[in-house]
């Protein structure tokens, strides 16, 4: 795994980085196949886990608001929270129902307390490096109810077949271990109870889409279906649940709001 140096707070800053994020979900064939099938397995989630229940959904790093506008059907409340306000402006338009702040909830107060019964975190993880990981997911457990469910990805699985073989080519990029995931959950006290995993074959975004999409699908149902998808798959999503109910949520009154900015896709 390849080192990150820069602070990712700060990474989505520009002006335009709001723009030019989603325009790459439409640009790029590669990634709109990711999207589908994570707003497939999003579905499946929410009927398996929290099935004809009122969902208050928090969205940590919420970005330009992909997955708030694909969880909206299902939710009683939207709640978005990011710190590029770029990135937020088209959360806004997409979403202008949701509860969107700009924010960090690491070190600050804008959520009072509030829990949620679903918090989501789509990628994040592996771009942010270890201690803002850690300070995140802590933020997470306080605001997640006690048999709530947390669902977020890592993107960028460095024992993936296109990361592995990235590597063997001398083409190196920030990534993240699997068992980095299981480290970290372990530490702040959740479980899994769920993987998916898409992207078994070898594809990005920057690379001819030569494999029908058809291949990737079987694939990725080949590698789910006998269990290898958490080792094999470039996304994989991750289904958690407190393994204590007994947390409580911290006192961060006395931190400033204006001292702190969110976290961000």
């Amino acid at each position: 795994m390849t080192t990150m140096t820069m602070n990712y707070r700060l990474s989505h800053a520009a002006v335009d980085k709001g723009l030019v994020y989603d325009n790459n979900f439409e640009m790029y064939t590669w990634r709109r196949y990711l999207w589908r099938r994570e707003q497939a397995a999003l579905k499946q989630i929410i009927n398996e886990f929290l099935p004809e229940k009122q969902i208050d959904h928090l969205d940590f790093a919420c970005g330009t608001g992909r997955i708030l506008g694909a969880l909206k059907p299902f939710a009683h409340t939207s709640v978005g929270v990011d710190v590029s306000s770029s990135m937020l402006e088209q959360c806004r338009k997409k979403n202008p129902d949701a509860e969107i702040y700009q924010a960090d909830l690491t070190c600050n107060n804008t959520l009072a307390g509030r829990q949620f019964n679903l918090i989501t975190a789509f990628r994040f993880f592996p771009n942010a490096e270890p201690a803002l990981r850690h300070d995140a997911l802590d933020a997470m457990a306080w605001h997640l109810e006690p048999d709530g469910i947390l669902v977020f990805n890592n993107h960028k699985n460095a024992s993936s077949v296109f990361y592995q073989l990235s590597q063997k080519l001398g083409r190196h990029c920030h990534t993240m271990h699997n068992r980095e995931i299981n480290t970290l959950l372990d530490r702040i006290g959740f479980e899994i109870v769920k993987v998916f995993g898409f992207g078994a074959l070898p594809a990005n975004d920057r690379h001819t889409f030569c494999i029908p999409s058809g291949i990737h699908l079987l694939a990725d149902w080949c590698v789910n279906g006998f269990g290898f998808a958490r080792t094999l798959c470039q996304d994989t999503i991750f289904v958690c649940r407190k393994k204590s109910a007994d947390r409580v949520l911290p006192d961060c009154s006395g931190i400033q709001n204006e001292d702190s900015e969110m976290l961000f896709i």
